[in-house]
């Protein structure tokens, strides 16, 4: 086994706001210059700090563990090996965006003893990476559950059952 899970959040994030900005800084232009050149200044300087300060942060899980490696402009990369036994909670939140469009960004986090490992937020495939961890943490006394039905979304932990072996 060996998935890959990614969220590319210093590449992707930062160009969507820089762009969304960018348009309407060029709107803006049409109805007063001086406006408008201002909101693409500030398009240009919002891109720019969110491209330096996010992390894009990937998973690879494997047989005997996985690694994340997070690249970082500021920071430079890191990458850490882990062993699914080091794993010492998952926690599973959802955060839900303020304003009229109130949207709900699901997150998941996974501990170690040498603190959180990582945090990612919903991606391609992000339940299979909850699943993986449930199948390969069966130490932990919990796993997260998906319930049935068409509208929800939100995961339950629920306790393992003990094996009597």
């Amino acid at each position: 086994m060996q998935r890959e899970f990614s969220n590319k959040t210093a590449s992707k994030s930062s160009g969507i706001f820089g762009l969304i900005f960018c348009f309407i800084g060029i709107g803006f232009m049409f109805i007063n210059v001086l406006i408008g050149s201002i909101v693409v200044i500030l398009a240009l300087v919002i891109f720019l700090c969110m491209y330096y300060f996010a992390n894009d942060t990937t998973v690879v899980c494997h047989d005997h563990g996985f690694t994340v490696t997070i690249d970082s402009n500021r920071k430079g990369t890191s990458v850490n090996d882990y062993a699914w036994k080091d794993v010492t909670d998952t926690l599973y939140y959802e955060k839900e965006s303020a304003g009229e469009n109130n949207t709900t960004t699901c997150y998941f986090q996974v501990k170690t003893e040498n603190g959180v490992a990582f945090t990612v937020y919903e991606m391609r495939n992000f339940h299979e990476l909850i699943e993986i961890f449930n199948q390969n943490t069966e130490h932990l006394a919990y796993f997260w559950e998906k319930p049935t039905g068409m509208f929800k979304t939100r995961y339950q932990k629920q306790n393992r059952i003990p094996n009597k072996a």
